[in-house]
This record gives C-alpha cells, sequence and structure tokens, in this order.
C-alpha cells in the first residue's frame, strides 16, 4: 500500500508538471536567428583571408574588423535573449542595427572606383577568383562559391533578425 508522502508527491507531480513542461517547451526563436548570424560573421571574417586580395590590407583588415565586431555585438544579443534581459537587448539590438546600416555607408575613397558602398564592395571581394584557391567561381560563376553564397544569406538573415528584435507597437 503506498505511504501518503508518495500519494501526495504523485498528486503534486500530475498537477504541476504541464505547467513545468510549458515553461520550458517555449525558447525564443530568436536565439535560432542570432545563431546563424554569428556563425556567418564567423565563417566570412575567415573568407575575407580567402577572397579578398591580399595586397589590400587596409580595406581587408577593415572588413574583417567590421564582420567581427558585429558578431560579438550578436553574441551580446544572444546572451541577452537567452537571460530575458529586455534593457540590455534593446540596447544591442541598437547597437547591432547601427553596424548593419554602416554597410551602407560610402566606400572609402581609393575603393570608389570599383564600388560606392562597404556593402558593395565586401560583396566583390567575395565573388570568386581564379587566383585564389578556396576561393575559385565555381563552374565560371563567380557568385557560386561559399563565402559569396553566405554573404548573400547574411544580407537577408540580418534585416529578418534586426525587424524581429525591433519592439512592437
Amino acid at each position: 500500500m503506498p505511504s501518503a508522502i508518495a500519494v501526495a508527491l504523485s498528486i503534486t507531480l500530475a498537477v504541476c508538471s504541464p505547467f513545468v513542461t510549458a515553461q520550458a517547451a517555449a525558447p525564443d526563436p530568436r536565439v535560432g536567428q542570432v545563431d546563424r548570424v554569428i556563425s556567418l560573421t564567423k565563417a566570412l571574417a575567415e573568407g575575407v583571408e580567402q577572397c579578398f586580395n591580399p595586397s589590400h590590407t587596409e580595406g581587408n583588415t577593415a572588413v574583417k574588423n567590421r564582420l567581427l565586431n558585429l558578431e560579438e555585438t550578436a553574441l551580446s544579443v544572444k546572451s541577452s535573449l537567452t537571460s530575458g534581459d529586455a534593457p540590455k537587448l534593446a540596447q544591442t539590438a541598437a547597437e547591432l542595427k547601427a553596424q548593419w546600416e554602416a554597410f551602407s555607408e560610402k566606400a572609402p575613397i581609393a575603393a570608389r572606383f570599383y564600388c560606392d558602398t562597404q556593402r558593395r564592395c565586401m560583396e566583390l571581394g567575395f565573388e570568386g577568383h581564379p587566383n585564389y584557391p578556396h576561393c575559385q567561381p565555381v563552374n565560371g560563376n563567380k557568385h557560386a562559391n561559399i563565402q559569396y553564397i553566405q554573404f548573400q544569406e547574411l544580407l537577408r538573415v540580418l534585416p529578418q533578425l534586426l525587424d524581429d528584435l525591433s519592439p512592437r507597437s
């Protein structure tokens, strides 16, 4: 015959377990979006060395730093999301948005012959090049290498994440 404690414990578990399950079953879907941004920025920072003209060291360093800053800010966004710190999330989301908007800034004067914005310069940098073994065109298509495809994906997922992070009115 079960003891009174065992019966009480069984009743408590039966009553409370749906609440515990409901709380644990709803992770924030934006965390997955942030993880994707982090993954892409990390890969693209490495891709700068694979794809960009090595003689343009100053510009390459600037692009790499821009991507690494984006990654660091995305990590802060993720931390704020997982901890539930709404004020910190608002601050880091605003920082991420400002960094994203900087992609539209004018290109450096020396690069303006080839590209008008930072984003366009980066896009050109990630195009495949026959002289760079880790960033070659695939079947002659300079837009069919992994770095170019990852950059295009970043250009899609980052604005979506920013939209999902923005407060709803």
